[in-house]
Order: structure tokens, then sequence, then C-alpha cells
């Protein structure tokens, strides 16, 4: 039996390759409209022992070892290729690394109202261009509500952590996987892609996928 085309993304809201590969499956897509697949993003918590607060950025880095030069060389990288598909990187605007928690709780209600890809891109963009606290609950209040979410709700989902038990029972979901790095991307649940692919990468990827027994473009 014919199945439709799913694409399973693993990411992290403060990932910048993973707001890279977000645009470069976006363009990758429009060369295929006509696949049309269920894209569903999925939750990948990389620092999930930061305290909820999340820390300060100089911090973040130094307690990593992490020296000036090479993140300064890794930024000027991804400045460079996020011009490419219209991403104004400002890791300079950036002063805190959130915990990702309460951001993935976002998504994840973004995902019950129709809307998840909109989240997650406001929400990308607030911390990648603008420099915003997306740890911060009232700053998440106002990302939901550009996305076109009720802020009311976005309040009270972030509050009471409704949906934590679901994000905390995906993220050992990929554990089992054995995945290990995002963005990580699944193709109808039997083939994956690792890292911000080029458009060029993930097109074939989807022939590959569209091509295989079993599988049929079109809306899911």
């Amino acid at each position: 039996m014919n199945r439709p085309l799913r694409i399973d993304i693993y990411s992290d809201t403060v990932c910048p390759w993973c707001y890279l590969g977000k645009r470069r499956l976006a363009a990758a897509l429009d060369a295929r409209p006509q696949y049309a697949p269920k894209v569903i993003w999925r939750p990948f918590e990389l620092n999930a022992d930061l305290p909820p607060e999340g820390v300060a950025r100089e911090e973040f880095f130094a307690r990593r070892g992490l020296s000036p030069s090479a993140l300064e060389e890794g930024r000027r990288t991804l400045v460079d290729l996020g011009r490419s598909v219209g991403i104004a990187f400002r890791f300079d605007l950036q002063t805190r690394v959130p915990n990702t928690r309460r951001s993935h709780l976002l998504v994840a209600l973004g995902a019950r109202c129709g809307k998840q890809a909109e989240v997650l891109e406001q929400l990308m963009h607030a911390y990648f261009e603008e420099g915003r606290d997306i740890g911060d609950v009232d700053e998440l209040v106002r990302i939901g509500a550009q996305a076109g979410l009720d802020g009311r709700e976005v309040g009270r989902v972030l509050v009471l952590r409704t949906g934590q038990d679901a994000l905390i029972a995906a993220e050992r979901h990929a554990a089992a996987l054995g995945l290990t790095g995002v963005p990580t991307f699944v193709f109808n649940g039997e083939f994956a892609l690792s890292g911000a692919q080029d458009p060029e990468s993930l097109v074939a990827a989807l022939d590959r996928v569209v091509a295989s027994p079993g599988t049929q473009a079109g809306r899911a």
C-alpha cells in the first residue's frame, strides 16, 4: 500500500545549523512542490542541563573551553551561509544561552494548533536575528502571539508546562534511535540525513524516498 511522504526533523531552537537547515529544507521543497510532504519538527535539547533562566553567553562558551577565535570563525561561516537563504545572523545581539525546554513546549503547542512551522520560524528569527531571550516566559508569549497563537493560552502552557511528558518521551525516542546531533532529517522513518544539508542534497533525498517502493508523493 502506498504511503504519504513524511519528514521528521530533530532540532533545537538555539542551534544555528538547525535554522540554516530549516531554510534549506524550505528551498528544497520549493524545488519539488509536487511532493508536499508532511513535515514534523521534533525536540532535541542540546543543553538540557542549563538552569531554567539560562546562562550568560560568555560563561556558557568559557565552560566548554571554546576560544574566542574559534567562536568568531564559526560565526563568520554561519553569517555567510545564512545570507544565502535570507538569514541575517546577529550573534552580537545575543547575551544569554537559554534553556530551551519552554521554547519546545511552545513549538508543541504550535503543532497542536496547526502552526508549528510558523512558531519555529518566529522563535529562531527572534533568537538569531534579534537576540531575544527565548527562555523567558514573557518573551515566548510575545513570540507565540506573533506566530498567530493566543497569548493567554501560550502563557498557560508555559507556566503549567503542558505537554512536557510528551516532549521528554520524544527526546527519549530520539536517543533510542541513536541520534546525537541536530539537525537530523528522517524521511518516512527509514532514511536519515544529519547536518544542515544543502538544498541540492535534500532534493536528492526527497527524490530517492519518493522513488522507493511504497512511497507516494502527495499531501499527507
